[in-house]
C-alpha cells in the first residue's frame, strides 16, 4: 500500500499526462502480492530492455495489452478525492485477500496483517467523512504514515494447542505446562519508576493515588501466578550491558533463587553467539562430470579472450559466467554505464570507417567522417540506450563525452595521415578463430574472439583494441613470463596477444604489432604492447618467441582450467 502511495503521489505531482516513474512501477510489479497476479514479468522486460525512465499511463497499458482485473484495479488512475482514494484501496485490499485465500497454503500471519490495514483504511474512511475538505492524496499519505508507524497486529492461534504467544496481562487466570518468559530483565519485569506523569511521588502517596509500586505488585502477582503451576519454565535474559538496566537480571529471578522451595530444579545457562576463527571461507566448486562436459562444449565453441582473463581475475566469476551462464541482471538505465558508452563508439567508428576498409585512408575521407559522426552516434546513442533521454543532465554529458572522444579519435587520425603515415583498414569488428593444439590438452581448444580493428600502417599489421576507460603504457609492458598469468594487472595483454595468435596465420611475412586506443588518454595514442627488462627498450614488433611463450602459457592455463582435479577456487 505504501508503495501504491508513492507511486500515484509522485504521478499525481506531475502536469499534464498522468506519469508514473519506473522504479514505482517495478516496485509494485515485483511485489509477491502482485506479481503472481498480473502476468508482469513481460512487462518488466519490456521495461528493462527499452530503458523507460517515465511512463505515461496510455504507455503503460500499451505495454500490456493483456491487463487482468487486478493490474487494472492496480494502475488506473486514481481519484482526486480522498474518499475515492481509500475505497479503491479498500477494493484492492480485498483482492490481495481474496487471490491469498485461494492459496490453501498461504501464510494466516499475511492475512491478518491485510485484515489490519483494512481496518486502518476504514478507520480512515471515518475521519474524512467527519472533515471531508481536510486533504488531497499528499496529507492522506502523511496520515496514513502516521497511523500505520503505531499499528499492531495480534497474534492469533488455536487456543488449546500449539504456542501461545501473548503478553503478560493476557496470561492472567490461564495454567500453561510450559511457559517461556522472555526480557526478564530488571526495568523491564518489574517496569520500576518511571517519570511519564507530572505528580510526584509523594503528592500520589498522600492523595492515596496509585504509585509505580502498585503497578509492580500488579506484575508480581501475574508473574508467580503464570509459574504456579508450571512444570517447565525457561526464564530468558539479556547479560550484555547495553544501557541503564541492561544485563541486569531481574530481581524476580534472584527472589526465586533466594527463596528455593524443595520442588524446584533451577539450572543456569549462558549462551553466547560462537565466533568463527575465520571470518570467511573461499568458496570452492568441485569438478563434475556436467562441468568437464561443459567445459568440453566451450573449447569446441571457442574461450574468448576475456573469458581467459575472467579466470585468472577469479575462477568463480569464469564459472558463474561460462559455466552457469550466469548474466548480470538487466536493469533500467536511468544514467548511461561505462559499457553502453563503450558499445556506442564502437559503433559509431565501425559505420564511420566501413566504407573506407581496404582502402589507403585519405585527410579527404577522415574529413567526411568528421562532418557526419554527430548522427551516427545520435543513431547508436538511439539503438544503445532506446528510450533513454540523452538531451539533459548526466546523459547529455555522457553524449557530449562521447562525441569529444570521437573528435579527438579522428583529429589523432588525419594529424597521422599528414605527418605522412600511410593507413589501411582491414577489417573492423570482425571475429576470428584459431585452434591450439598440444599433446598435453585432452583435445583441441579453439580461441575465439572479436577484433575491434586490424590495419596495415607503413607495413606494419597494426591490431587495435578500443578502450572506453584509461589505459596507461605501464599495463600493456611485460618484464617477463610470470607476470602473465601471475598479475592482474597485466589482463589486458591476454586479449592483445590472444588477438594476434588468432590473426597471424593471415599475415604473409608483414611484421605485427598490437596495442590499445584509450579514449581515456588519447593523447598518447596508440599504446603498443611491449615486452623486455625494465629500463631497456621494448619489443614491440610480435616475434615467433614471444607468440611460442604467449602459447606456452595459454596451454598451463587451459591445463588448469581443463583439470578435473583442480576446483574453481574463489580469490579473495
Amino acid at each position: 500500500i505504501n508503495r501504491l502511495f508513492k507511486m500515484h503521489t509522485y504521478a499525481k505531482s506531475k502536469k499534464g499526462a498522468y506519469t508514473l516513474y519506473y522504479k514505482d512501477v517495478l516496485e509494485v510489479l515485483s511485489n509477491p502480492f502482485v506479481e503472481p497476479f498480473v502476468g508482469a514479468n513481460e512487462v518488466v522486460h519490456i521495461i528493462k530492455t527499452n530503458n523507460f525512465t517515465f511512463l505515461t499511463h496510455n504507455k503503460l497499458y500499451e505495454l500490456n495489452p493483456n491487463q487482468t482485473d487486478f493490474f487494472k484495479l492496480i494502475f488506473d488512475k486514481w481519484p482526486d478525492d480522498v474518499l475515492g482514494i481509500l475505497d479503491k484501496i479498500s477494493v484492492i485490499l480485498i483482492q490481495i485477500k481474496n487471490n491469498l485465500s485461494k492459496n490453501l497454503d498461504s501464510d494466516k500471519v499475511t492475512l491478518a496483517f491485510v485484515f489490519e490495514i483494512h481496518k486502518i483504511i476504514n478507520q480512515l474512511k471515518n475521519y474524512f467523512l467527519k472533515a471531508p475538505n481536510v486533504g488531497n492524496i499528499q496529507n492522506l499519505y502523511s496520515i496514513y504514515k502516521q497511523i500505520i508507524d503505531s499499528a499492531e497486529v495480534s497474534f492469533e492461534g488455536e487456543p488449546l494447542s500449539g504456542l501461545q504467544i501473548m503478553g503478560i496481562l493476557e496470561s492472567r487466570t490461564l495454567d500453561f505446562e510450559n511457559v517461556i518468559f522472555t526480557s526478564v530483565n530488571e526495568g523491564k519485569i518489574p517496569f520500576g519508576k518511571s517519570q511519564n506523569s507530572f505528580i510526584p511521588y509523594d503528592v500520589k502517596r498522600e492523595y492515596g493515588l496509585p504509585t509505580y509500586r502498585d503497578r509492580d505488585a500488579i506484575y508480581t502477582y501475574h508473574f508467580y501466578r503464570l509459574l504456579s503451576r508450571a512444570k517447565n519454565i525457561y526464564l530468558i535474559y539479556n547479560t550484555e550491558d547495553d544501557g541503564l538496566d541492561g544485563g541486569e537480571k531481574s530481581r524476580f529471578i534472584t527472589q526465586l533463587k533466594v527463596e528455593k522451595l524443595p520442588n524446584h530444579t533451577i539450572t543456569e545457562e549462558i549462551h553466547n553467539a560462537e565466533l568463527p576463527n575465520i571470518a570467511y571461507h573461499s568458496l570452492k566448486i568441485e569438478k563434475s562430470d556436467l562441468v568437464m562436459q561443459r567445459l568440453k562444449e566451450i573449447s569446441e565453441n571457442g574461450f574468448s579472450p576475456s573469458s581467459l582473463s575472467a579466470y585468472v581475475r577469479n575462477p568463480i566469476d569464469f564459472y558463474y559466467q561460462r559455466i552457469l551462464k550466469i548474466n548480470e541482471n538487466k536493469e533500467v538505465e536511468e544514467t548511461i554505464e561505462a559499457n553502453t558508452l563503450g558499445n556506442v563508439i564502437h559503433n559509431t567508428l565501425e559505420v564511420l570507417y566501413k566504407p573506407h576498409i581496404n582502402q589507403i585512408l585519405s585527410v579527404f575521407d577522415v574529413e567526411q567522417m568528421e562532418n557526419r559522426f554527430e548522427s551516427v552516434l545520435r543513431e547508436k546513442f538511439k539503438e544503445q540506450f532506446r528510450e533513454g533521454d540523452i538531451t539533459k543532465g548526466k546523459n547529455l554529458l555522457a553524449f557530449e563525452s562521447a562525441k569529444r572522444s570521437i573528435v579527438n579519435f579522428l583529429k589523432m587520425e588525419k594529424e597521422n595521415i599528414l605527418k605522412g603515415d600511410e593507413v589501411v583498414v582491414l577489417f573492423l569488428e570482425h571475429e576470428f578463430n584459431r585452434f591450439i593444439e598440444d599433446e598435453r590438452l585432452p583435445f583441441s581448444v579453439k580461441i575465439r574472439g572479436n577484433i575491434d580493428r586490424i590495419e596495415n600502417r607503413n607495413g606494419t599489421i597494426r591490431i587495435i583494441d578500443y578502450k572506453t576507460g584509461k589505459v596507461t603504457a605501464s599495463d600493456l609492458t611485460l618484464s617477463n613470463w610470470d607476470d602473465f598469468l601471475g598479475n592482474e594487472k597485466k589482463n589486458k595483454i591476454i586479449q592483445l596477444l590472444s588477438y594476434v595468435f588468432m590473426y597471424e596465420k593471415e599475415v604473409s611475412g608483414l611484421p605485427i604489432e598490437t596495442g590499445i586506443i584509450s579514449f581515456k588518454n588519447l593523447k598518447n595514442g596508440f599504446l603498443p604492447f611491449g615486452f623486455g627488462e625494465e629500463r631497456k627498450e621494448k619489443q614491440q614488433i610480435i616475434t615467433p618467441e614471444i607468440l611460442e611463450n604467449f602459447k606456452e602459457e595459454t596451454v598451463n592455463l587451459l591445463l588448469e582450467i581443463l583439470d578435473r582435479d583442480t576446483p574453481f577456487e574463489e580469490k579473495v
